[in-house]
């Protein structure tokens, strides 16, 4: 099983501070993606607003900051197995890897999931992800995607 053991190290409420909790989340797979995309969010805020290393956080991104940080302790609760066949599964006639992608004005992702097809059953996988904050060079949602 993949576990997610993340500590919320009491950081200060800069861009520096809170860029060193961002970071400090190990998702090489991208499982934890959508979550993450939150916080480079307000990482993207704060840099476009012109907040420097040490300035303290906005008011205005206060709440969204505080509910990401009370939400990291959840993340230990997530178990991701690591067998993408589980072993009662049977002989497999068929795998397909599908690839989904999309976009919106906040950010664009992607994820990969495994389909193993049996002689009576069929089971989905999720392989990766990714995810990144929409560039702040305005795009059209089509030339994102």
């Amino acid at each position: 099983m993949f576990n997610f053991h993340i500590e919320a190290k009491d950081q200060s409420l800069t861009r520096r501070g809170i860029l060193s909790t961002v970071a400090s989340i190990y998702d090489p797979l991208g499982f934890l993606a959508p979550f993450v995309l939150i916080g480079k969010g307000i990482l993207q805020e704060m840099c476009h607003s012109g907040s420097d290393w040490d300035d303290p956080l906005p008011d205005k991104l206060h709440p969204r900051w505080e509910k990401l940080k009370d939400d990291l302790v959840n993340l230990k609760q997530i178990q991701i197995p690591r067998c993408y066949k589980p072993n009662d599964f049977g002989k497999v006639i068929a795998m397909e890897l599908h690839h989904f992608c999309d976009a919106s004005t906040s950010g664009y992702g992607q994820c990969s999931y495994l389909r193993f097809i049996g002689e009576d059953k069929v089971h989905c996988t999720l392989v990766s992800g990714k995810a990144r904050v929409a560039p702040i060079k305005v795009v059209t949602i089509p030339a994102s995607s």
